[in-house]
């Protein structure tokens, strides 16, 4: 198997559909222990304005998911979204994990995603808060304390790059990003670790992060917003969605996601 450079839709649509329930569930308590370390140490609660679809359904009214979303209690964190979508007896899951810091600190966002297509897709990152070229201290202070945990990863000939197509969503990866398509049994082995390393220690950063003068703030918060709300909502893989959930659900799913419903 090679590194992989393709719509993940497309890559689904060339496979034949499998029974992943047994890995979608592996995965899902992947993601249950990245959030439960979250959780434990970062003061949150929930924002309930989207308990109505916290079981989401299809068009045919069956479950295909769940919707829970948080947001700072006592801690710097604006958005926490801790969803997933798909049906694991076809193949097509999708799970998620998306944690946006708010304008009292710059520490990087964390990216957290896991999915099978039928093989696994697995994301994590630091999403800076600058342009990265021209961020020196920023880039040094956060992603440098991972880069050498992905140059061991990037080495590892189990550990299988998926390269997103489309352009936009290609930006937003750091230079440290995990972004992989690889077999189940590669994924335990080589990436999962890493990425709950990641999870630690963004954790840290945001525990010791140090406020910003306020007179940053506004600008670093429209920058956020912007990109969140873009990354969301020009997301090829929404294709996928749409057939499964219907359009109008699936503009409402991606509005929870860049935070456009909250309390």
């Amino acid at each position: 198997m090679s590194d992989t450079t393709q719509q993940l839709a497309d890559v689904l649509d060339s496979r034949k559909p499998i029974d992943n329930t047994e890995n979608f569930n592996y995965l899902l308590n992947v993601r249950e222990q990245a959030w439960e370390y979250i959780n434990a140490n970062l003061s949150l609660k929930r924002d309930l304005k989207c308990k109505d679809i916290e079981n989401i359904p299809d068009l045919q009214g069956n479950t295909v998911g769940t919707m829970f979303t948080y947001t700072g209690d006592k801690s710097p964190v604006d958005w926490i979204v801790r969803s997933w979508i798909g049906k694991p007896e076809t193949g097509f899951t999708n799970i998620h994990l998306t944690c946006w810091l708010n304008d009292e600190i710059d520490a990087p966002h964390l990216g957290f995603a896991l999915g099978t297509a039928p093989d696994v897709f697995c994301y994590a990152d630091f999403l800076p808060r600058y342009d990265a070229p021209a961020s020196f201290e920023h880039l040094n202070q956060y992603h440098e304390q991972m880069n050498q945990a992905w140059i061991t990863l990037k080495r590892n000939p189990a550990y299988k790059v998926f390269n997103p197509i489309h352009l936009y969503t290609r930006s937003t990866l750091s230079p440290i990003a995990i972004c992989g398509l690889l077999p189940f049994e590669d994924f335990k082995s080589a990436v999962e670790p890493v990425m709950m390393e990641y999870v630690k220690k963004w954790v840290e950063i945001v525990k010791n992060a140090k406020p910003i003068d306020k007179e940053k703030r506004a600008e670093l918060k429209a920058r956020d917003e912007l990109v969140r709300r873009t990354i969301v909502e020009k997301d090829p893989a929404n294709v996928l969605a749409d057939r499964m959930l219907g359009v109008p659900m699936r503009e409402r799913l991606v509005r929870i996601l860049h935070a456009g419903e909250r309390e």
